[in-house]
């Protein structure tokens, strides 16, 4: 037994002896050169350059310097700086390919697309005569397939690799990188492959030119990574993909069939915590973040299913958990602490968000998220400080010089287009305590429903004192400019905590118990649009109110000559007002233990007045009331002074002046009954020798008076 081992030993090195002397007298470089260089050409259909080929049986094939040319037969498409193939030769007697070694150094390929639209390797191996043949096979449908032998790859490696993109129609991104691979590949049966290993790349400059200009460099990613793919159907399973971009990591596994017509996955996707600081420095490296800060945690398990190209079929299920991760944005500051959970069907929201020092829950679900989604969201707060949500007196940002309205950094020149949003909303707010330029709410509830496109406030009510609010609104808006309807009631509120909060211009001029019973409708999303398109009605009241440090109360005192018309007590008043094409009307009485007074007329929305009213002052203020000459023609028998005024300009600047004809007619009609009751006046004396005669022409007479001032003051 021993002596036959050595005999076969001896023959196995004979063999190999024999073999290597055969490999180095036959297959020489120069006839393995004379052979592949024009089969290469003739295959690919493009100049082939190669430089020296050393052959060895333990060695296996080394090539250096191989080049495949442009079809301008010049610059190169594809070009390495060595090859080496290291190739098992006995296990080919039994059609098995055993190779040791694959390795590439400095492989270099340059894709180019020009302004015809075609790519650079679009005519490799196709001659002009071949074309028409080409496109018929492209149309016919591909063959199911393997590989007719058994491959095994120990090693696959790939050095200093380079690729590089460009792209004249300016479509694609221009791109340069380079990348390290060390793999290996099996094929045992010639139907299935297996492959892992690992692919370090990296991208030395990418520039994207849609839609703005914006280069990234230096961005790298590594993955490690085992499949198996069959050659058949290229059927794909994941073993395993160890992604690492940027140092953010992330897993994948499980399967993606029917490559060829209609990719299916069915993949589990695991990202671990990573940090949102790092997440943040890797978008900024392809779109404009500056100003964005984010801080915190976040990890993410998702599983999807579905086909690639039916979006509407793809199912996902898992969760994301964010961990206290905080957004800074300009005079935003907030924080989401909490997770999200998903199925196929439904997605669920379990959230805390905090903004300054606003704290509010957020519970909801979307169903049907992947489309026509329904979403149920409700909000908590215990206690919202609103100045710090909607900061107040914080200006517009000015408009950039020489821009005009409409353009970027302007205002709006046109109205907004309606939306056409597939989704539905429901849910409801609820705030304990809340305040907002010291206006403070109780137990505020608003509920709303959006579908259609129309938001439904259907409720929104809070307390404040011991007055409420309340309103109801709908806002439609799948028409252009959107359309909406108001109800609104408020009842017993402090009208100078009312004012300032809503009115600023107003601010701690009105003070008083102040309710509103308001209906309006109108349209438009342009200011000049919502003036003139607004329609309302309403009626108000305040009790127990005083006007003060308005510019409407000192230009009137200063009118009068009255300083205590500068601040106005009133017991109550009251009105209506009606807005139409820009304009409201009012009517109204204002009452107090000096004064009343009966405003009535046009405001403009653009704060213009036209007004007019009959200004009754006590007998303690008529007489400081204009020049003697006048006030002795609008006192009453009680000594009680009625002047008719006209108030014009602006609420800013309003402009007084006496209602000339209106207060004309009054001194008239007083002078007028004066001489009426003088012809009245009989003395007794003259009543008992007056003639019958003289009787009847006095009667006639005085009817004459009377018919005269029936024309005037009729």
């Amino acid at each position: 037994m021993k002596k036959f081992l050595i005999i076969a030993a001896g023959a196995v090195v004979v063999v190999l002896i024999a073999f290597t002397l055969f490999i180095k007298f036959y297959i020489t470089p120069e006839r393995v050169k004379s052979f592949v260089v024009p089969t290469a050409e003739k295959s690919l259909n493009r100049k082939v350059d190669m430089g020296d080929i050393s052959i060895g049986l333990l060695k296996g094939i080394s090539l250096s310097d191989f080049a495949i040319k442009e079809s301008d037969g010049e610059s190169d498409f594809v070009k390495f700086k060595e090859f080496v193939l290291k190739i098992k030769l006995l296990p080919l007697l039994s059609k098995q390919v055993i190779i040791d070694e694959l390795k590439l150094v400095s492989p270099e390929i340059k894709i180019h697309r020009g302004k015809n639209g075609k790519f650079n390797f679009e005519d490799i191996g196709q001659k002009k005569e071949d074309a028409v043949e080409k496109a018929k096979e492209d149309d016919a449908p591909e063959e199911a397939g393997g590989l007719p032998i058994s491959l095994l790859v120990n090693k696959v490696s790939v050095k200093d690799a380079k690729f590089s993109l460009s792209d004249l129609l300016n479509e694609l991104p221009d791109l340069k990188s380079s990348a390290d691979i060390d793999i290996s590949i099996k094929s045992l049966d010639g139907s299935n492959l297996s492959t892992e290993g690992s692919i370090d790349i990296k991208v030395d400059s990418l520039l994207m030119k849609n839609p703005s200009a914006k280069s990234i460099k230096d961005l790298s990613a590594g993955i490690k990574y085992g499949l198996n793919i069959n050659l058949e159907s290229l059927d794909i399973l994941i073993d395993r993909a160890d992604l690492d971009v940027q140092g953010i990591k992330a897993s994948i596994k499980g399967d993606i069939r029917n490559t060829k017509t209609s990719p299916d996955i069915n993949l589990a996707v695991t990202v671990p915590k990573v940090k949102n600081d790092e997440l943040l420095k890797l978008a900024s490296l392809f779109t404009d973040l500056r100003g964005l800060a984010l801080s915190g945690d976040l990890a993410a398990d998702v599983k999807l299913t579905g086909a690639v190209k039916k979006l509407e079929t793809m199912k996902a299920r898992g969760s994301i958990l964010l961990e206290k991760v905080g957004i800074k944005y300009e005079e935003i500051d907030a924080m989401l602490d909490g997770n999200i959970t998903f199925d196929e069907k439904l997605l669920n929201i379990d959230m805390k968000s905090t903004i300054d020092k606003n704290t509010a829950e957020i519970k909801g679900s979307v169903r049907n998220y992947m489309k026509n989604q329904d979403i149920e969201l409700n909000i908590y707060a215990k206690e919202l400080a609103l100045d710090q949500l909607i900061p107040a007196g914080k200006s517009e940002k000015k408009t950039t010089a020489g821009k005009k309205p409409g353009k970027a950094g302007g205002k709006p020149s046109k109205e907004a287009e309606p939306l056409d949003l597939k989704l539905a909303a429901k849910g409801e707010i609820r705030v304990d305590s809340a305040l907002y330029k010291n206006m403070a709410m109780n137990d505020f509830l608003m509920q709303f429903q959006f579908k259609n496109n129309r938001l439904n406030i259907s409720k929104m009510s809070a307390k404040t004192g011991k007055g409420t609010l309340n309103l109801n609104s709908i806002v439609d808006l799948s028409k252009r400019g959107y359309t909406y309807k108001l109800k609104s009631t408020i009842d017993s509120v402090h009208a100078e905590e009312f004012i300032n909060a809503l009115v600023p211009k107003a601010k701690d001029t009105i003070f008083g118990t102040f309710s509103l019973d308001l209906d309006a409708n109108g349209a438009g999303t342009l200011m000049d649009n919502i003036k003139k398109n607004l329609i309302a009605n309403g009626n108000f009241n305040i009790k127990d109110g005083k006007i003060e440090n308005a510019e409407i109360t000192r230009k009137l005192s200063k009118f009068l000559s009255v300083k205590e018309l500068e601040t106005i007590n009133l017991k109550k008043a009251e009105g209506t007002v009606k807005v139409n094409n820009g304009v409201a009307r009012l009517d109204s009485i204002f009452e107090s233990d000096d004064l009343s007074m009966d405003p009535s007329g046009n405001i403009g929305l653009d704060e213009t007045l036209d007004l007019a009213f009959d200004l009754r002052l006590s007998p303690r203020l008529t007489g400081k009331a204009m020049s003697s000459s006048i006030s002795k023609y609008i006192k009453s028998d009680e000594g009680w002074g009625m002047i008719p005024l006209m108030v014009t300009g602006t609420f800013g600047d309003p402009g007084y002046m006496v209602d000339i004809e209106k207060a004309g007619k009054r001194i008239i009609k007083k002078e007028a009954g004066k001489l009426l009751d003088k012809l009245l006046k009989k003395d007794e004396g003259e009543k008992a020798t007056t003639k019958t005669k003289k009787e009847g022409e006095e009667k006639k007479e005085i009817k004459q008076v009377e018919d005269l001032l029936k024309g005037i003051f009729k």
